[in-house]
């Protein structure tokens, strides 16, 4: 001991003399700073300089003056607020506290903050004073709190439950901890609160209506139903959905839900729903296992109505009448429910094929819908009779349609056919006898060329598709009986007692077998008339039909003699007319001759329009079906010689002769003149005065009939200057320049009141003015022809 305090007394001494010597050789500063560089470098010497540079610090010094920091600060420093107060760079204060924190197991560094135990515990003695406080903390608020992690918070403060921390933390939920005495009082709260209901209660509304906590009342409610203290039970697990339902309440429930079905018979799913029973079905079928349920949509019903039903259903049966099933079931059952229940008890009786549903809710025994369609029958077989007489071309059946579509040239019955149909019969009105007078000249009011419309229109008929045509075919096979409302108001006077729906659904299933019936009931007329001797009025003798056929073809002829004198554009128009009019009249003649042989004539053959022409002409055999075709074909065209041909060989093929009789021409012009005479005397019309007058002048002036279209006038007037006095064509023209401004004047007050047309004044006093000059020379125009006994005749 002494030896050493020796040693130090030297050392002491030695370095005081140190002290007090002079300096032989002194190291500047910049001297100083290098070789402890070098020293750096050379790793002889771990230091660290200071960011101001002028200090020098060792690694273990930066060690103790972090812990004396974490000391200062309570056990919890910020690593960047050790960089300012040590003054060295960032890199050397995490080295040492990262060196610290794995070296010292009760410091930890977290988020860049270096916390030691004592922290912890003075963190875990504030969370025991606001737990006790509380009776429940959230793990989330202390991290608020205490700006540390969730995870770390719950690991340490885990460590200290039952320790520093008086409590324990949700097994459901790590992030809440509570104390004995909260879980206590929540289980007295919950335990009274659920003893006192009575009604199945959502979980959820618990929770927010009491504060409690989600998983602490899951549990604590699972073990009080457990144990039994509680009597009842949740329905829906740990879900937000989650019902408590108590014992009392489905007592309650299964008693409501017997007794109603034993009162009605059935039970309604919403009403189990509005019961709080989530899945009836499933509940109906468990507790209701022994007993024999028919299950529906809305509903299930008992066997009880069931047997009601299959009764009021063989009832309708057996006595031949009809029975409504509704007001024997509930309210609530919907139709499609309704459907089911009476198919069901219709299987169940085995009367499917002598019943049906009409309007969902009314069974119709079969035999009432029979004892129906025979309320029909006298209605039938006086519709038939009369459908016999008029249009017995009925019988034509679809294959006879579809032969008919594979004549070359087909027809249509568009716009155009109707517009020829009104055509002909504006032609021929008024005229005198076809037999004796071949035909009249009646006034063709004028119309617009529309036959490339009319061509374009039947092309795009075409181009429809075969399925419009076929539907369009069937339809045009059956002749129509009655139309619904008709049925519908026989029904409604034999049965007055019967559902306004009921009647109209039962009316549209009557429609077609009373369609079919009708044609049956049609055909056996048709043919018992035709094989009785009054059938024969319909058939006119051979030599009848010879006589009328020779003096239609006479007057075309004569009629095509008078076309002579105009031009050939005029020619053309006078020859389509022509073969509109009088040659379609002889054509129809022929074809209803041959029909008489299929027993589909008609009695006024003028009614045959080109569709039953073509659909006859397709029952023919192929011998006269040729030739007949060509003559229909030729209908269409423009050539009278064409017709001549074509006709002189189907009179042949059908048994007639034709010849041109000169005796008869004088007698032919006479009667065509009285014809076209009572006419005039009889017709008002200006138009028409002018027309039949400028025929007849032509006739008298040139010993020529004419039969052409109004269109004509202006050319046949033309034609007679020469032929006729000046004053009489003078008077003619002025008369025809009067009816041409009526016209016009008629045109556009029709296109006014339609809307169309420029709105241009016209004025009532100047059409008045018209119709009065029209009416006073009227008179002088019929007197052109009627006055005079003898034409003068000015030959060229």
């Amino acid at each position: 001991m002494a030896a050493a305090w020796e040693e130090i007394r030297r050392l002491a001494a030695d370095f005081q003399r140190a002290q007090f010597a002079d300096t032989v050789q002194r190291l500047s500063e910049r001297n100083c700073i290098e070789i402890i560089a070098k020293l750096v470098e050379d790793k002889k010497l771990d230091v660290v300089h200071t960011l101001d540079g002028k200090e020098y610090i060792t690694p273990a010094q930066i060690s103790r003056e972090i812990r004396d920091e974490l000391y200062v600060h309570g056990g919890r420093v910020n690593i960047v607020d050790l960089q300012k107060i040590l003054n060295v760079e960032w890199v050397h204060v995490e080295s040492r506290a990262l060196d610290i924190a794995k070296s010292d197991k009760s410091v930890q560094l977290v988020l860049g903050q270096l916390i030691d135990i004592t922290y912890l515990n003075h963190i875990a003695e504030d969370v025991n004073d606001k737990l006790q406080e509380a009776g429940l903390i959230s793990i989330t608020e202390l991290c608020k709190t205490y700006d540390l992690p969730g995870d770390f918070l719950t690991e340490e403060l885990s460590k200290r439950l039952g320790r520093e921390i008086q409590g324990e933390m949700d097994q459901y939920n790590k992030g809440i901890i509570f104390t004995p005495a909260f879980v206590a009082r929540h289980k007295a709260r919950i335990r009274g609160l659920f003893s006192a209901m009575t009604r199945p209660t959502p979980v959820s509304s618990m929770m927010g209506t009491y504060g409690f906590q989600e998983h602490l009342l899951y549990s604590v409610l699972e073990e009080l139903v457990n144990t039994g203290r509680l009597k009842g039970t949740v329905m829906g697990g740990r879900q937000d959905k989650a019902v408590y339902m108590p014992d009392i309440y489905s007592k309650t429930q299964n008693t409501w839900v017997d007794s109603f079905l034993k009162q009605n018979g059935y039970l309604e799913f919403d009403a189990l729903l509005r019961l709080g029973i989530p899945d009836p079905v499933n509940y109906i079928k468990k507790r209701f296992k022994s007993s024999k349920l028919l299950f529906l949509r809305a509903a299930c019903v008992g066997q009880g109505l069931v047997d009601q039903v299959e009764a009021t259903v063989e009832e309708a049966v057996n006595s031949a009448t009809w029975s409504d099933i509704e007001p024997i079931l509930p309210s609530c059952l919907s139709e499609e429910d309704i459907g089911i229940l009476i198919n069901q008890a219709m299987r169940n009786t085995n009367v499917q094929s002598s019943a049906r549903v009409l309007g969902g809710t009314v069974v119709v025994s079969e035999k009432f819908i029979s004892n129906c369609l025979t309320l029909f029958d006298d209605a039938m077989q006086l519709k038939a009779q009369k459908e016999v007489k008029n249009n017995p071309v009925f019988l034509i059946t679809e294959d006879d349609l579809k032969q008919s579509h594979m004549v070359p040239e087909s027809t249509t019955t568009s716009k155009k056919e109707k517009r020829e149909a009104e055509r002909k019969k504006k032609t021929t009105e008024g005229s005198g006898s076809v037999k004796s007078g071949g035909g009249g000249n009646a006034r063709e009011i004028r119309i617009r060329k529309t036959k490339k419309k009319g061509r374009r229109d039947d092309g795009s008929d075409e181009e429809t598709g075969s399925t419009q045509q076929q539907q369009n075919r069937n339809k045009q096979t059956e002749v129509p009986f009655m139309a619904q409302e008709e049925i519908i108001a026989v029904l409604e006077e034999r049965m007055s007692e019967c559902p306004e729906e009921i009647v109209f659904e039962l009316a549209e299933q009557l429609m077609r077998p009373l369609t079919k019936s009708y044609q049956e009931v049609v055909r056996t007329v048709f043919m018992s008339s035709t094989s009785t001797p009054t059938g024969g009025s319909k058939k006119r003798s051979v030599k009848d039909l010879q006589e009328e056929i020779s003096n239609l073809y006479n007057n075309i002829r004569l009629f095509e003699k008078g076309t002579k004198f105009f031009s050939d554009e005029t020619q053309i128009l006078i020859a389509k007319h022509l073969l509109k009019t009088v040659c379609t009249d002889v054509t129809n003649i022929l074809v209803n001759f041959l029909a008489a042989e299929l027993m589909m004539s008609v009695e006024n053959p003028s009614s045959i329009t080109n569709e039953v022409r073509v659909k006859i002409l397709a029952k023919l055999p192929e011998e006269t079906k040729g030739p007949l075709m060509k003559l229909h074909n030729c209908l269409n065209g423009k050539s009278i010689e064409d017709f001549f041909t074509n006709m002189d060989i189907s009179a042949e093929v059908c048994g007639f002769m034709l010849k041109a009789d000169k005796k008869k021409e004088r007698q032919a012009l006479f009667l065509h003149r009285q014809a076209l005479t009572e006419q005039l005397k009889e017709t008002e019309d200006p138009a028409l005065v002018l027309h039949l007058t400028s025929v007849m002048l032509f006739q008298a002036s040139t010993n020529s009939m004419l039969h052409a279209p109004g269109r004509c006038v202006p050319q046949i007037i033309g034609t007679l200057m020469g032929r006729i006095p000046e004053e009489q064509h003078r008077l003619l023209s002025r008369y025809q320049g009067l009816v041409v401004k009526q016209l016009v004047s008629q045109n556009q007050g029709k296109k006014q009141d339609q809307g169309v047309g420029n709105e241009e004044e016209n004025p009532e006093e100047e059409v008045e003015a018209i119709r009065k000059e029209l009416m006073s020379l009227t008179a002088e125009v019929k007197d052109l022809v009627l006055s005079q006994k003898k034409t003068q005749v000015t030959e060229e």
